[in-house]
C-alpha cells in the first residue's frame, strides 16, 4: 500500500530562480582563487631586478642566493639555515644583503651592466635594500634604479655598510622619466658611493620630464660618502623647460661627505634649484660636506671622532648647534666658524691646531701661549715655565726629547735642570685639560762652554829606553762642555803616547808630547821628553886593554861609546884608543886576554815577533818569528786586491806589549815592511782593508777558525765576537772582543777551552 507523506521544515525555502545565480558566483570564486598571485603585485615593484648575473624575481616566492667573493656571481641557495648572502622578498620589494660581494654583468636584459638593476617599464619603481654586515656592489654602474612612468625611489637601511662602485659610470644612479620624483633615502646605514674616473658621479639623480619634478637625497642617521671623477653628488635635468628642484635633507646626526655637490642642465632649460638641508622633525640635523666646506644644519651631536683637515672649513649654520659629547674628539686642523646664532658646545675633547670660534660653550681646551724658549748653557742652572690659557691639568712631551739634563714638571709645565750636552733639541709639548688639548713644537738651544786652558802636571820628563810615565792633563774651566784630550808625540821613534797620556820611551833623543783640547778651541799644553840609553838593561861591553894587560876602558856596543868602568853611566870625552892591545873577550875581564873563572857571561837574548791582529783581505808573514837582539826582520803583506780596497790600509807595530802603536812604513820592495834594531818583543797589526761590494749581492763570510801554531794560539772571526780562553784548571786567561785574526801569545803549554760566541773548541798548545 503506498503512502503520500508530506515533509515540512523550518528552513527558509530558496526561490528556484536563485539557484543558477549562486552556482555562477561559486564558480567565479573558485576561478579567482586559482589566479596567479602575481596578479596582485605590490605597487612600485620592479618588473626587472638584476643582482649581479641573476634575475632574482621568481613569481611570488622569496629567493635566497650566495655570492662568490672573487667573481661576484650569484648561486641560488636551497639550504635551511642563514648562510645566504642575498635575499629578495617580493611582498615588500626588499632586497637584503648580508656580507655580499656582487659584480654586474652586461647582457641583453641587464643592458646597463649594473651591480644591482631595478627597472619599471610602465610605472613607478621603488626598491628597499637592507644591509647586514659589510657588503660590496660594483658594475658598469653600481646601483641603477630606473622608472619610465612614475617615481623612482631607492631606500637603503640597516645596521651594516655598503660600498658601491661604478666602474664606468655612477656609483648610485636614479632615473625617472615622468613629472614625478627621484628619491634616495638612507636610514642609519653607512654607504660609500664611488663613481668612475670617466665622468661618473658618486650619486646621480636624473629627470627627463617637463614640469617641476623633485630630486631628493635624505640621510636619516648613518652616513653617505660620495665621490667621482668630477663630482660626488649630481642633480641633473635633461629637458629644456623643466623647473626641477634638488633637495638635500639630513637628520638624526647624519653625516654626508661629498667630493662636491653640483646641479646641471642638459639643453637650454634651467638647472635644478638646490634647496638647503632641513632638520628632522625632532630638531636633530646633520653635517653636509661639499668638498672641503662643511655646514652644520640643526642640532647635531657627533656620533664618532671627526677630523677637520688642513684647508677644510666647517660652518655651524644659523641657529644650529654642534655638540662634542663626552668620550668624543673633534680634531681641528682647519677653520670652524659660527653664523646667525650657531654654537659649538664642547663636553668632550677638542684638539686644535687651526682656528676655533670664540663662543665655545662648555669647557674650553687649553691654548699654549709660549712662543719660544730661552737658550741654556752646559752646566748652568736652567728654569722656564710654559704658559697656556684655560688651565691645563697635565703637560707632556709627545714627540722629540728635551736636552739631556732637563726635565718637564707634568703638573706645572716648568722645565728645570742643568743641561749636560750642547746642541739644539726640537720637541712637541702638549697641554691637556678635560675639554681637550693643544700642542706646540718648540726648540731649545744649549750653548757649549769652550776650553780656555790645558795644564800638564809635568813640563819636562826624562826616561831611559823602554821606560814609561803617565802625564795628567787638566782642562780649564772645570765646566767646559768637552773635557776630552787628544795626545800626540812629535817623534814616535823616540817616544810614544797613548790615549791616557802614558808616555813610553823608545830610543835616545828628545820628543815633545802635546795635549790638545778636543772641543775645537785648539788650546793645548806640551811636555818635553828626553830619552837616554839604558845602561842597566843593555850593558853589552867589550874591554879595551893596555899593553900591561890592565882594562883601561869599557865599550858599549849598542851605545857605540866608551865608559870609565863597566857600571859607568857617563861617557868619557877625548878618549884615545890605544893602537894595540884592543881585544874582545866575550864578556867582562879582569885581565886582557884572560877569562875570569867566576864570570858567567850574559846569555844572548832573542825576541819574539807577534802578529797581533790582521784585517780581512790581507795575509801577513814574517821573515823570522824569532830574532836575535839588535837584528832586523821583514814583515811581508800580501793583498787581495780583487775583493778588497786598500785606500785606508796601514801596518802598525809596537816595541813591547805596553808600548804605543806606530805606523810601519813600506820599504823599497812592494809589500815588504822592515823593522830594524830590535831589542824587545815586537807586536804587529794590519787594518783598514775594505771589502768591495759583491755585484751579485751575496755576502761571503769565512767562518770561525781556532788553531795553534809555533807555540801560539790563533783565533779568526768574520765578525765581532766575544772570545774566552779557559785553562784546564778552570782559570779564565783571556776574555775580550775581537774581529779578524788575532794571535794569543804567552800561554803556557797545555789544554785550553776556547769559546767563540756560542761555540766552544778544545785545543792542545805545545
Amino acid at each position: 500500500m503506498g503512502k503520500n507523506i508530506l515533509q515540512t521544515t523550518n528552513k527558509r525555502v530558496r526561490p528556484l530562480w536563485l539557484c543558477p545565480l549562486i552556482k555562477k558566483i561559486f564558480t567565479l570564486f573558485i576561478w579567482l582563487l586559482l589566479l596567479p598571485v602575481t596578479a596582485l603585485a605590490v605597487e612600485g615593484a620592479p618588473n626587472s631586478l638584476y643582482v649581479g648575473d641573476q634575475q632574482v624575481i621568481n613569481g611570488n616566492n622569496t629567493t635566497f642566493w650566495t655570492t662568490d667573493k672573487s667573481t661576484g656571481g650569484l648561486t641560488e641557495y636551497e639550504g635551511n639555515d642563514d648562510n645566504w648572502n642575498v635575499k629578495y622578498d617580493p611582498s615588500t620589494v626588499t632586497l637584503t644583503l648580508k656580507n655580499a660581494t656582487i659584480k654586474g654583468v652586461y647582457n641583453n636584459v641587464n643592458t646597463s651592466g649594473s651591480g644591482i638593476y631595478a627597472a619599471s617599464s610602465s610605472g613607478p619603481v621603488s626598491l628597499n635594500i637592507v644591509l647586514e654586515e659589510e657588503n660590496k656592489v660594483s658594475g658598469m654602474h653600481g646601483i641603477n634604479v630606473s622608472s619610465s612612468g612614475g617615481d623612482a625611489s631607492l631606500n637603503i637601511s640597516g645596521s651594516g655598510s655598503l660600498t658601491v662602485s661604478g666602474l664606468s659610470g655612477n656609483g648610485i644612479g636614479i632615473f625617472m622619466s615622468s613629472q614625478n620624483s627621484a628619491n634616495l633615502t638612507i636610514e642609519e646605514a653607512s654607504v660609500t658611493a664611488l663613481g668612475s674616473q670617466d665622468g661618473g658621479s658618486g650619486v646621480r639623480l636624473i629627470t627627463s620630464q617637463t614640469g617641476s619634478p623633485s630630486l631628493t637625497i635624505e640621510v636619516k642617521g648613518g652616513s653617505l660618502q660620495a665621490s667621482g671623477e668630477t663630482n660626488g653628488i649630481h642633480f641633473l635635468s635633461n629637458v629644456n623647460d623643466a623647473t626641477a628642484v634638488a633637495n638635500m635633507k639630513v637628520s638624526g646626526n647624519a653625516m654626508v661627505k661629498a667630493s662636491n655637490i653640483i646641479t646641471t642642465k642638459d639643453g637650454t632649460g634651467s638647472a635644478p634649484e638646490l634647496k638647503p638641508a632641513a632638520s628632522g622633525s625632532d630638531g636633530t640635523g646633520g653635517i653636509i660636506w661639499d668638498g672641503k666646506s662643511g655646514t652644520v644644519y640643526g642640532n647635531v651631536t657627533l656620533q664618532e671622532d671627526i677630523t677637520i683637515g688642513e684647508g677644510e672649513s666647517l660652518t655651524i649654520g644659523q641657529d644650529a648647534n654642534l655638540t662634542v659629547p663626552f668620550g668624543t674628539t673633534l680634531t681641528n686642523n682647519g677653520t670652524v666658524t659660527t653664523e646667525g646664532g650657531g654654537t659649538l658646545t664642547n663636553n668632550g675633547k677638542i684638539y686644535n691646531s687651526g682656528t676655533l670660534p670664540d663662543n665655545i660653550q662648555g669647557s674650553a681646551p687649553p691654548k699654549i701661549t709660549t712662543a719660544s724658549l730661552l737658550n741654556g748653557t752646559v752646566g748652568t742652572s736652567y728654569s722656564q715655565t710654559l704658559a697656556s690659557d684655560n688651565n691645563p691639568t697635565n703637560w707632556s712631551i709627545t714627540s722629540g726629547t728635551l736636552p739631556a739634563g732637563l726635565t718637564l714638571d707634568t703638573s706645572t709645565g716648568e722645565i728645570t735642570g742643568a743641561p749636560t750636552t750642547a746642541g739644539t733639541s726640537t720637541f712637541t709639548v702638549t697641554a691637556t685639560n678635560s675639554a681637550g688639548s693643544d700642542s706646540k713644537e718648540l726648540s731649545l738651544t744649549v750653548k757649549s762652554v769652550s776650553v780656555t786652558g790645558v795644564k800638564l802636571d809635568q813640563e819636562s820628563l826624562t826616561l831611559q829606553e823602554n821606560g814609561s810615565a803617565t802625564l795628567t792633563a787638566t782642562v780649564e774651566p772645570a765646566n767646559a762642555s768637552n773635557q776630552d784630550i787628544t795626545w800626540k808625540s812629535s817623534d814616535t821613534s823616540i817616544a810614544t803616547v797613548d790615549a791616557n797620556g802614558t808616555v813610553t820611551a823608545i830610543s835616545a833623543g828628545t820628543a815633545t808630547i802635546t795635549a790638545t783640547a778636543q772641543d775645537g778651541s785648539g788650546v793645548s799644553a806640551s811636555c818635553s821628553v828626553t830619552v837616554t840609553h839604558s845602561m842597566v838593561h843593555t850593558p853589552k861591553k867589550d874591554a879595551t886593554c893596555t899593553e900591561d894587560g890592565n882594562i883601561e876602558y869599557w865599550y858599549c856596543k849598542n851605545c857605540d861609546k866608551y865608559f870609565s868602568d863597566e857600571n859607568a853611566t857617563e861617557e868619557l870625552s877625548d878618549v884615545v884608543i890605544p893602537a894595540t892591545g884592543h881585544h874582545y873577550v866575550n864578556g867582562y875581564c879582569t885581565k886582557c886576554g884572560h877569562r875570569d873563572p867566576d864570570y858567567r857571561p850574559d846569555p844572548i837574548s832573542y825576541y819574539n815577533i807577534y802578529i797581533e791582529d790582521v784585517c780581512d783581505g790581507v795575509e801577513v808573514t814574517l821573515s823570522n818569528n824569532v830574532v836575535r837582539e839588535g837584528n832586523s826582520i821583514s814583515v811581508y803583506v800580501k793583498k787581495d786586491t780583487a775583493n778588497y780596497t786598500f785606500d785606508n790600509f796601514k801596518v802598525y807595530y809596537k816595541r813591547s806589549y805596553y808600548g804605543g802603536w806606530e805606523e810601519l812604513k813600506e820599504g823599497t820592495q812592494p809589500g815588504e815592511y822592515p823593522i830594524k834594531n830590535i831589542w824587545t818583543h815586537i807586536y804587529i797589526k794590519a787594518e783598514g782593508a775594505e771589502e768591495k761590494e759583491d755585484p751579485t749581492g751575496i755576502e761571503s763570510i769565512e767562518g770561525v777558525k781556532v788553531y795553534t801554531k809555533d807555540g801560539s794560539l790563533y783565533v779568526q772571526t768574520p765578525q765581532r765576537e766575544q772570545v774566552i780562553i779557559v785553562s784546564m784548571s778552570g782559570a779564565v786567561v783571556k776574555n775580550e772582543e775581537q774581529i779578524g785574526l788575532k794571535q794569543y801569545h804567552g800561554l803556557h803549554p797545555g789544554i785550553y777551552i776556547v769559546r767563540v760566541g756560542d761555540k766552544a773548541y778544545k785545543l792542545c798548545l805545545n
